[in-house]
This record gives structure tokens, C-alpha cells and sequence, in this order.
């Protein structure tokens, strides 16, 4: 029997269900995790929201020699709506005593953000695996330290101090955003899922 695209589509989605199913149940209860151990990983992630901007800038040079110019085009427009949002994450971590600039360099988080610049430095289609793999965490990521920032809000009795965080995370899971950016980048632009 010969594969077909949705074939490829459920295997993918199933695969990374199980990643983000074992990935969340770590973190399921927060309680077991100091407040410090949960403000630092939040410190670790504005990393990426921080580097995603040049991430998608790089893709969206190295796409555009594909034939068609959606992939190019969809990532020029996430570009454009992901600029800013870093400034956005730093004020609100800083609104509850969470200073990036205090960050003691953590290497692993170096590497990883260091290979996901090269991934998006490659050949296209190189690229394009890259872009999807960011951009189907993001609604779990989003998730998940939405449910950091609440916690670590809790604890520290922060309230009204990090309503900007709780909303910098809501806005990333209000729309679906991400849905159709892989939509553009697999099915739309005419290009094949492998």
C-alpha cells in the first residue's frame, strides 16, 4: 500500500503528540519544582523569543529559492509579526522580578539555539523541516509556560504585576496562528511533505 500525504500528516502528528505528551507530563505538577528552578526556565525561553526573529529572517532569505514564493512570503509576514515580541516577554518577566540580563549563560540552551540558527542557514527544503518543527511546538511551548508564569505568579504573589505575562502567552495561543503557517508551508505552497 503507497503512502499518502495525510499518511505522513497523522505519523507526524502522532509522533510529536507523544513528545508533547511526555514533555508536559514532567511538568504536570509544578509544586515539585522551586520557584527559582521555574523563574530560570522561564529566563531560558525568552531565549528563543528572542533569537526566533533572526530564525525566521534567515528562512525566509534561504526560501526564497523555491519556485513558488508562499514560503518566502509566510515567513517574511511571521517575521513581521513575531518583531517586537521579545521586547514584550523581557518587560513582562521584568514586571515580576525576572531579569534576562541576570542570566548566567546556560550552554545547552546555546547549542540548541546556535543548531536551530544553522538549520535555518541550509538549503531550502532543510529550512522548511526546520520552520515546521519550531512553529508545531509553539502552542505547546506556549502551554507550558503559560502555566510556569501563573505558578511562579502564585508564589510570589505577584497578581495584577503579571497579568502582561499571562497575557504574552494567551495571545500566542488565541489564535491559530500556527496551524496555518504549516498549513502554508506544506499544503499550499505545493511543495511535498518529504
Amino acid at each position: 500500500m503507497q503512502a499518502t500525504t495525510m499518511d505522513a500528516y497523522d505519523y507526524i502528528d502522532q509522533k510529536n503528540q507523544l513528545f508533547i505528551d511526555n514533555a508536559k507530563a514532567q511538568l504536570k505538577d509544578l509544586s515539585q519544582y522551586s520557584t527559582e528552578a521555574l523563574e530560570w526556565l522561564m529566563m531560558e525561553h525568552y531565549q528563543f523569543s528572542f533569537a526566533n526573529v533572526m530564525f525566521l529572517t534567515d528562512a525566509a532569505e534561504s526560501t526564497a529559492a523555491f519556485d513558488t514564493d508562499a514560503v518566502n512570503q509566510e515567513l517574511i509576514r511571521n517575521c513581521a509579526e513575531e518583531n517586537g515580541h521579545a521586547a514584550m516577554y523581557r518587560a513582562a518577566l521584568a514586571k515580576v522580578n525576572c531579569d534576562v540580563d541576570s542570566r548566567e549563560e546556560f550552554p545547552s540552551t546555546t547549542r540548541f539555539l546556535s543548531k536551530i540558527g544553522e538549520l535555518s542557514n541550509q538549503e531550502p527544503s532543510a529550512v522548511l523541516g526546520t520552520m515546521f518543527a519550531t512553529e508545531t511546538a509553539a502552542i505547546f511551548e506556549h502551554e507550558v509556560f503559560l502555566d510556569i508564569s501563573k505558578e511562579v505568579i502564585k508564589r510570589r504573589h505577584w497578581g495584577d504585576q503579571g497579568r502582561d505575562l499571562v497575557w504574552f502567552h494567551e495571545m500566542h495561543l488565541g489564535g491559530v496562528e500556527q496551524s496555518l503557517y504549516a498549513s502554508t508551508l506544506t499544503r499550499e505552497s505545493g511543495l511535498p511533505l518529504w
